[in-house]
């Protein structure tokens, strides 16, 4: 252990706090010995304490002075009555120039502290990232302007949170990371991942949409809600008609409507196939056709019937013929006769079975389903889309429920307003589809032109198309394949403090990530988190977060948040975020044996997100001066 510059000695050991009473000159800013260059020792930074052939590495958490008069009654200041003292916290042991993180040894009393090389701060900031022979530039130390390189084989398979307010980098870091993990393909990493590995952006903001940014093989899906020119998501119809699914969506209440929709699907969907065919709508529209008129007890009934007639555009007063024989479908055109409680027409009551027996019901019925049988209408049933379908069903359902008394019309009738509004915006952004789903390795999804609704609803189903389909293919207890979900902004969906949103959506949303979170790494399904607001993300999805880089956060609750849910950060680094520079971080997690402040390098203009300010000088001045 020679050439050791030594610059204090132990002057108290309690647990894992360190006192070293440092000499005379051990404030400079840097030192030079023996050929070497030194920093200055600071908090934050790595001093090295002798005993034996072992040298104890420690981190200063603070420094005070201590006076050797200890006499308060004398207030002159003189440098020669007090001592600098620091105060260290193990971290780790270094013998024959190989440190290892973990507490293998306490010093002494009047064991001498050293100064560390720059080679042996670079061991100790590196240690994780050495032990792979996969590693990625992230950026520098904070404190020695050292190059850092992390592990990309032992980050990629965790969870990742990436945090901080606006202005602090964040999205930088998001960028940063997940570049130069692309960048390494065909060199180090087989192209495309060998299609074994994809990777979904979910952009709330449209940050990650333009060329370059990420990566120059990505497939962007810009969604919209408010007009029909935005691209589409493919969702698996078992996927879309699964119940809870579009009790989520259309915000079905648990004790009547859920039921209800539950009832309405089972009756015309096909379990094999996850579709609601042509045929099975036509026997659906006959029964609602004779429930009206033969039931003939509310007013509501030929509405129903009448509104799932204009989905296909079938018009009751056209002509309709059976070969040569027309088709009489006058009873569509029937009134309610509010005193009387019955449909008629011609003043033919339906509520006098002499004038209506039940025959007469059966005979028009067989005509309005050899109507809706005709070539042209049944090829419009046949290219109904999937929201099409749905309305149908729920409302001649709603028929057959209020002919029979088994629902109240004031209680359904809010989910068919909702579905009738929300299905607008799903025939926008998604494409219901089983055929194959894109194969490529990088998908960027931009939420910027959709609405809130949207934003909160697209997520989820994203979400849970996804990890279904992995666990199904995942089945054997051998992880084959890996899905990375990257959600930027995702307050926007993993808030579990909105206002807005009835308690059963948001339990079953944060249910649904939840369970991934917990249980998604055993199938090889992994989370990225990137948010400016920690502290409106669910606790338990923060705390099941494995790795984390932390920008500057100033909000006491966001700080809770992270002191409450991030057990590897210790006091000296969590006391740091509030006052980081814009791009400064701290990384800690299970890849990570401490915790590392650094400065993340900042991609150039080309390649990074959209998130800049605006520029006031352009957009407001005639000239750039």
């Amino acid at each position: 252990m020679k050439n050791n510059y030594v610059i204090g000695n132990v002057i108290s050991v309690n647990g894992l706090k360190i006192n070293i009473l440092m000499n005379e000159q051990s404030n400079l800013e840097s030192f030079h010995y023996d050929g070497n260059i030194y920093d200055g020792i600071s908090v934050g930074s790595y001093i090295g304490i002798i005993r034996g052939s072992n040298k104890i590495i420690c981190r200063v958490d603070r420094e005070f002075l201590e006076d050797k008069y200890r006499e308060p009654s004398i207030h002159e200041f003189s440098r020669e009555r007090f001592e600098r003292v620091v105060e260290v916290s193990l971290i780790g042991n270094m013998y024959r120039g190989n440190f290892e993180f973990g507490i293998k040894r306490f010093p002494m009393i009047f064991n001498e502290a050293v100064l560390l090389t720059e080679l042996e701060i670079k061991d100790i900031l590196q240690k994780d990232a050495s032990k792979s022979n996969h590693r990625m530039s992230i950026g520098k130390s904070v404190n020695n302007d050292i190059a850092i390189e992390i592990a990309w084989d032992k980050l990629f398979n965790t969870h990742v949170g990436i945090f901080g307010n606006t202005g602090s980098g964040k999205s930088n870091t998001l960028a940063k990371v997940y570049t130069e993990l692309f960048n390494k393909q065909c060199y180090e990493i087989i192209d495309n991942f060998g299609g074994k590995s994809k990777f979904v952006v979910l952009d709330f903001n449209g940050e990650y949409v333009k060329n370059g940014i990420l990566s120059n093989k990505k497939k962007v899906l810009n969604l919209s809600t408010r007009s029909n020119r935005g691209d589409k998501i493919k969702l698996r119809s078992n996927v879309f008609w699964n119940i809870e699914n579009l009790s989520i969506l259309y915000s079905a209440t648990e004790k009547t409507q859920q039921p209800f929709l539950k009832n309405a699907i089972n009756y015309y969907l096909d379990k094999n196939s996850y579709n609601i065919t042509a045929e099975k709508i036509i026997t659906g529209m006959g029964s609602a056709f004779y429930n009206v008129f033969y039931q003939n007890n509310n007013k509501e009934l030929l509405n129903l019937l009448n509104k799932s007639l204009e989905i296909i555009d079938f018009n009751p007063k056209d002509n309709y013929f059976d070969g040569d024989k027309p088709l009489d479908l006058s009873w569509l055109n029937s009134s309610w006769h509010s005193t009387n409680k019955t449909y008629y027409i011609n003043n033919r009551y339906f509520n006098n079975r002499d004038n209506v027996p039940r025959s007469d019901i059966s005979s028009k019925r067989d005509d309005f389903e050899k109507a809706l049988s005709t070539k042209v209408v049944f090829s419009r049933i046949e290219n109904l889309s999937s929201t099409q379908k749905l309305k149908i069903a729920t409302n001649t359902y709603l028929i057959y429920s209020l002919a029979f008394g088994k629902v109240n019309f004031e209680f359904i009738n809010p989910l068919i307003s909702r579905i009738d509004s929300r299905s607008n915006f799903i025939e926008k952004t998604i494409e219901i589809t089983d055929d194959n789903v894109d194969e490529d390795y990088l998908t960027v999804i931009s939420l910027r032109k959709c609405n809130s609704e949207a934003k909160k609803m697209i997520p989820l189903l994203i979400a849970k198309q996804l990890y279904e389909a992995h666990k199904v293919n995942d089945e054997d207890f051998e992880i084959k394949s890996t899905v990375h979900l990257i959600i930027d902004e995702a307050h926007n969906i993993l808030s579990s403090q909105s206002a807005r949103e009835a308690e059963g959506w948001k339990d079953y949303r944060l249910e649904v990530f939840e369970e991934i979170i917990k249980e998604g790494r055993k199938f090889g399904f992994y989370l990225t988190l990137a948010s400016q607001r920690p502290a409106d993300i669910s606790p338990t999805i923060m705390s099941q977060l494995h790795n984390y880089f932390i920008h500057r956060l100033v909000n006491d609750q966001d700080l809770r948040m992270i002191e409450n849910t991030v057990s590897s950060l210790d006091e000296t680094s969590r006391k740091q975020i509030p006052s980081l520079a814009s791009g400064q971080c701290v990384i800690t997690g299970t890849s990570f044996d401490l915790p590392l402040l650094i400065q993340v390098e900042k991609l150039s203009e080309e390649i990074s997100p959209t998130s800049e300010n605006a520029n006031l000088i352009k957009l407001w001045l005639a000239r750039e001066e």
